[in-house]
């Protein structure tokens, strides 16, 4: 099946746009916070239990 060459060119530069305005839409808002990460419970040691 033949791939016509200017397709494929076109489909990268529409694809490399988008990128490009989703990249600057995400700096021109405010940034959000980090999720904190769950904290796991201490696991017990066995030097501490005697």
């Amino acid at each position: 099946m033949p791939v016509d060459p200017y397709a494929v060119l076109q489909a990268l530069l529409r694809a490399e746009a988008s990128r490009a305005q989703r990249a600057d839409h995400r700096s021109t808002e405010p940034a959000e916070p980090a999720p904190t990460p769950a904290t796991e419970p201490p696991t017990p040691r066995e030097d501490r239990a005697r």
